[in-house]
């Protein structure tokens, strides 16, 4: 058979999908993203930002909500409506600053939307303990008791600090880089022919009312379009609008649900549900979709179709040359030229704009000096013109009541009509003008300014000197047509009809890049804000980037020349020390000084830029948002702990996961049939090396048809899952969110049938991409429906050859599109709700997480265990994530650790990297250095890539076998005490591999150390990532630290050269902690369940120690549970129950370990006795001849499940 054209096409894309390293060249940078160069400009000397201040008159304090209302005002662009703000007290100490706009032109999309599922609420309250003050200048609140916390909001600049014992340690808006994108129109009508603003039949308008409700037997009719919308907007009980052709006076009808339904075929539907937001961009028949697209500009002769009216009229507002709207007979609109417009006579061709390009009237406009008033308020340079109001007159007549707006530093001033007084007045009274007015002289004092200039129709210049005011004759000027800004007076400099904007700059509606267009048909709306960190010379977090875990200056001369970058991406081969965007984003930055720790948290999952450079008072982060509202927390604390919890509650904490998942997992792409899963499986059996889970990846599926099976290479799926049941193991299957455009197949079929895919940018039909099955659509996982589908999946009886044994790998959910623009979706694609692409981009991989998480959950009694490689702040509720595509290089092993680091402060615990690397062939050193740190990883998986060698960990002979093995052995003879920390995690939200500075913040020497870790508070590791490297440099902080294997003390602070040999890495225990382990060995958790205790007992220079462990059934979702404190004091340990839900265990404890008691003469002499309830028991101790100082408990048989002491004598 001859190979298809798109087989051809899937076969180039897969050649650049591997063609080597990444090539930097497809991804943006910040000067290739107008947004971000437009913010980052403000930045640069000499140039402002627009500048805020809150309107002190707006402020309100909700006491009882403990929230804070105000309204922004933009002080370059005064005219533009102010932006709500809201400050709110949560939790402990979170305070959290959202801006927003008033009555976008389109709605703005919130990341804090229930639907995101960002937030948790249930575990977000109003903070206790508040006291708020309202001051003429800022708003205080003290929190925390004793002057612990405080958060000041200054009105004038807008400015919000934080302060932690009256010192502070974060500002907000410190250096006035705040800026918020209002949507506009795409150009301002100035000086050119302006398009009439409703929409007319084309032999004219026609009456018709509004309804205040929907009558039972349908709805009224409408001459346009809008008005059925906005009447649908308002009413729940109707259901759509729609068009009948053959009623050509009233052709739109507000229909009920029921009635949408029944509709005929001929009548149009244009909104599905009134109850889902009507949809003017909606213009389909009930069945299909129209397929059309938006264009940037209006061909000679004809303008190009589009899918909507709405769509339409914003064109030919905008482009002089088309004239009219026309709905064509295939159910498009169509903007046309005035003479094609006329000459419309088509009966199916409604014209839906009379004349677009209609000219408003010239005018004769009067530029005039007012003078004769001493006293007026001072005033501020701006413009203001809106629709005159009408106010009653004496006699009951009509009279104009036209207004002169000042604005005035605390309240805008109005010179009005009053008809009680019949005369004009000067004061706050509220409204607005239809007069343009300017002061002459803007450095005027407040009470010394005695004229202002004033625009207004020719005809109206006598009731200026009724008012009060007097005309210099001599300032009068006749100055034109007021819509041509070249006609003022020089002298004046007025601002042009579009000046309530900043002037249009090239990116703001279209923006090309790697041969791809971004249309941006609803405009520039990016949001920016600076964050001074102040008193911090570190800051860390912005997960996930492969550089170091201290983030690093990007501006003025730093280490890096362009920001850090959040933007989902599938980026295979990564560059290391990069600020690129790779598959990840978490929005927060933290830090810690000698004054408390800090967190910032953006909440905004559109593509994100961030500056990083030293202030003059500390660190300073410059957030770019390409859309999206302002939504930042700030979290305080007293040590990087108490922050991370507080994010936690925000975003939530770890899931749990099951026990099995805490193993080492083996995977590859692919394994490839049946008989090589369970050759593979035995290999491991046969050398005696433990593993609980094997994973299979794309290649096992039916033509890359996720949930389905090849039957040639996987005839028996259920079978070969039993025989890895019967052993105690699982198997993971891969399952990414695009989907085969196959009529075949069912996944497909259900999603087209239903409208699960994400839409391309007309919103008519689903967005086309290209991934491993060729030609895909991506589902929509914003779509509630979405959701409950894809859950479905997962039961046994959609999910055919699945069994209770089998869990789930998401991969490509950036998403990954090949032919896509920087391999991803583009932005102008629209989900659910008609949100566009680039509003959510970040959160898309979570939501495919989160549907598999809830499928799993759903089908068991069980934890998930899902793996994602795209994620964004939240996901750490649905599972584990790794680095994606590392390859097998010792740089990539080292850079593991701090990108591990900074997923542990960015709340995500349970993260790993690819042992051994994913692209290419590591040697054997490589290859066992990276699983004696992978063992440290909180996921511990080997995987490689389908054109590498295979490296099962016995391929590479002895002595490499034996050593890789001990590697693996390590992490399942450590995993009581990872359990542990994993409970730890999902309560506390730390993470399990620690930062230096998390464990010992007072310590300046660790502040931006990442070349070692702390596994819990318990264990440093210290990685090995040199080849040939046999000796490390570790750092000891403060205390005792021994030697896991020798038992070998180190006093810290300090710095030591120690052996690393190939057979170990340098691990140590930490003084006064005690460490639950097992010993035996095993091939899986699920043997070891029963298995007996070690307890490692290490005592400090005080002889005191203290340790828990974590006991349940590790796997069922609401497990009975036990928790047992271990303390070392005085000659006696004790194992005391602090938590007990009635998880009952006969596990006990055969060994106990006790490290730095005393010499070997003083260990000589000591004799033990357990004591539970009123029964002593006499113990046999051994003293270590290879180690003095180690006493050893042999059979002490006590529970592990506590109750018991053991004294020394």
């Amino acid at each position: 058979m001859r190979p298809s054209l798109s087989f051809h096409l899937l076969s180039l894309l897969v050649l650049f999908y591997h063609a080597g390293a990444v090539d930097r060249s497809k991804f943006k940078t910040c000067s290739q993203a107008a947004f971000c160069k437009r913010n980052r400009f403000l930045q640069d000397e000499g140039k402002t930002a627009p500048g805020y201040r809150i309107l002190p008159e707006s402020v309100v304090v909700d006491e009882a909500t403990l929230k804070v209302y105000g309204k922004l005002e933009n002080v370059k662009y005064s005219s533009q409506k102010p932006l709500p703000v809201t400050i709110s007290l949560l939790n402990n100490a979170t305070v959290r600053v959202q801006v927003t706009e008033d009555s976008p032109l389109f709605p703005r999309w919130e990341a804090a939307t229930p639907s995101a599922d960002v937030l948790v609420p249930e575990t977000i309250q109003a903070m206790s303990g508040v006291t708020i003050t309202k001051g003429s200048d800022s708003v205080k609140a003290n929190f925390g008791g004793e002057g612990w916390g405080e958060v000041e909001v200054f009105y004038d600049p807008f400015r919000v600090t934080a302060r932690l014992q009256g010192k502070p340690v974060m500002s907000l808006n410190d250096l006035g880089l705040m800026n918020f994108e209002a949507y506009r129109p795409k150009e301002a009508v100035s000086g050119k022919d302006q398009c009439a603003s409703s929409l007319y039949m084309f032999d004219g308008p026609h009456n018709s009312k509004y309804l205040s409700g929907c009558p039972a037997g349908g709805c009224s009719t409408f001459a346009s379009l809008r008005e059925g919308l906005e009447a649908c907007s308002g009413i729940n009980d109707c259901g759509g609008v729609v068009m009948r052709p053959e009623n050509g006076d009233l052709p739109f009808e507000l229909r009920k649900e029921t009635d949408l339904k029944d509709s005929p075929s001929k009548e149009q539907s244009y909104v599905k549900s009134c109850m889902k937001d009507c949809k003017h961009v909606a213009f389909t028949d009930l069945e299909s979709a129209t397929d059309s697209s938006l264009v940037g500009s209006c061909l000679e002769e004809r303008c190009k179709k589009y899918p909507s009216l709405a769509a339409a009229q914003m064109l030919c507002i905008n482009l002089n040359r088309c004239t009219g709207v026309v709905m064509t007979t295939d159910n498009q609109f169509e903007l046309r030229k005035q003479m094609a417009a006329d000459e419309s006579t088509s009966s199916y061709e409604k014209a839906y704009t009379k004349v677009c390009t209609e000219k408003a009237p010239t005018r004769k406009v009067v530029a005039v000096k007012i003078s004769g008033h001493n006293g007026i308020h001072s005033f501020r340079m701006g413009l203001y013109r809106s629709v005159m109001p009408s106010a009653a007159a004496a006699g009951g007549e009509d009279q104009p009541d036209r207004r002169l707006s000042y604005k005035h530093e605390s309240e805008n001033y109005f010179l009005y009509y009053s008809t009680e007084d019949d005369a004009w007045a000067l004061g706050p009274t509220p409204g607005d003008s239809n007069v343009w007015v300017y002061t002459k002289n803007k450095a005027q004092s407040p009470d010394a300014i005695d004229s202002v200039w004033s625009y207004f129709d020719g005809d109206s210049e006598d009731w200026i000197e009724d008012s009060g005011f007097t005309i210099d004759e001599e300032e009068v000027e006749i100055v034109g047509d007021p819509s041509d800004a070249t006609t003022r007076p020089a002298a004046i400099e007025p601002k042009t009809a579009d000046s309530i904007y900043p002037p249009a700059e090239e990116g703001m509606w279209e923006e090309s890049f790697g041969g791809h267009t971004d249309p941006k048909p609803r405009g520039p709306a990016a949001v920016a804000m600076d964050v001074t960190y102040d008193g911090a010379s570190t800051i860390y977090g912005l997960a996930e980037h492969a550089s170091s875990m201290a983030l690093q200056n990007t501006v003025k001369g730093g280490k890096y020349s362009d920001p850090y970058r959040l933007y989902n991406l599938d980026v295979f081969e990564y560059e290391l020390d990069e600020t690129m965007a790779l598959y990840g984003a978490i929005p927060l930055i933290t830090a810690h000084s000698d004054r408390g720790s800090v967190s910032s948290f953006w909440l905004n999952s559109a593509e994100t830029f961030i500056d990083v450079a030293d202030g003059s008072r500390g660190k300073v982060a410059h957030w770019i948002s390409e859309s999206g509202t302002i939504d930042l927390f700030v979290m305080l604390g007293e040590n990087p702990k108490a922050v991370a919890k507080e994010y936690a509650l925000l975003t939530g904490f770890q899931a749990l996961p099951q026990e099995f998942s805490l193993g080492y997992h083996q995977c590859r792409w692919n394994y490839k049939d049946e008989a090589d899963v369970k050759q593979v499986d035995a290999g491991f059996d046969t050398h005696d090396i433990p593993y609980d889970t094997l994973w299979l990846d794309i290649e096992h599926t039916d033509g890359k048809k996720y949930f389905t099976w090849d039957k040639s290479l996987f005839p028996n799926p259920v079978q070969m899952q039993e025989g890895l049941k019967a052993k105690g193991r699982k198997m993971v299957t891969i399952i990414d969110p695009h989907i085969k455009r196959d009529n075949g197949y069912h996944v497909h079929k259900d999603a087209e049938a239903q409208g699960l895919y994400v839409k391309d940018g007309s919103g008519s039909k689903p967005y086309e991409g290209w991934c491993w099955p060729g030609s895909v659509s991506y589902l929509d996982f914003f779509n509630p429906n979405t959701l409950q589908y894809w859950a479905d999946k997962f039961s046994f009886d959609q999910y055919e050859g699945s069994t209770d044994i089998l869990y789930t790998w998401n991969d490509m959910n950036e998403p990954s599109v090949f032919n896509g623009p920087e391999v991803t979706m583009k932005k102008q694609a629209l989900h659910y709700g008609d949100v566009e692409h680039r509003d959510v981009h970040n959160l898309y991989g979570m939501q495919v997480a989160k549907g598999t998480w809830h499928g799993q959950a759903k089908r068991l009694s069980k934890r998930p265990f899902v793996l994602t490689r795209s994620f964004f702040a939240g996901s750490q509720r649905f599972g584990a994530m790794w680095t994606g595509d590392n390859k097998a290089e010792w740089g990539h092993l080292r850079d593991s650790v701090p990108m591990l680091l900074s997923m542990g402060i960015c709340g995500f615990p349970f993260a790993g990297a690819d042992v051994g690397g994913f692209f290419g062939d590591p040697n054997r050193e490589l290859l066992l250095r990276w699983y004696q740190v992978g063992a440290f990883y909180p996921f511990f998986r080997g995987h490689g890539h389908i054109d590498t060698k295979r490296r099962e960990p016995w391929l590479f002979g002895e002595p490499w076998t034996s050593l890789i093995r001990e590697a693996i052995r390590t992490r399942y003879r450590l995993l009581p005490y990872v359990y542990s920390l994993f409970h730890e995690a999902s309560t506390e939200g730390v993470p399990v591999m620690r930062p230096l500075y998390f464990e010992f913040p007072s310590d300046k020497t660790v502040a931006a150390k990442d070349d070692e870790f702390m596994f819990g508070d318990s264990v440093l590791v210290k990685p090995v990532v040199e080849e040939g490297a046999t000796t490390a440099s570790v750092y000891f902080p403060e205390g005792q630290w021994y030697d896991w294997q020798t038992f070998h003390k180190f006093e810290g602070p300090r710095t030591a050269t120690v052996k690393a040999p190939l057979e170990k890495i340098p691990i140590y225990f930490r003084g006064g902690r005690i460490i639950p382990t097992k010993e035996r060995a095993r091939r899986n958790s699920l043997v070891m369940k029963k298995d007996p205790y070690t307890l490692y007992v290490i005592l400090d220079a005080g002889k005191t120690a203290s340790g828990s462990i974590y006991l349940d059934d590790g796997e069922s979702m609401n497990s009975k549970l036990k928790r047992v404190e271990f303390s070392f004091a005085k000659m006696v340990l004790s194992a005391q129950t602090i938590q007990d839900t009635g998880f009952e265990t006969a596990n006990v404890i055969e060994r106990i370990v006790v490290v730095g008691l005393g010499s070997m003469e003083q260990l000589s002499a000591m004799s033990a006795v357990s004591v539970t309830g009123n029964q002593e028991t006499d113990l046999g101790l051994v003293v270590s001849g290879a180690n003095r100082d180690v006493l050893i408990v042999r059979k002490p048989e006590v529970p592990i499940a506590g109750g018991w002491k053991i004294k020394f004598n």
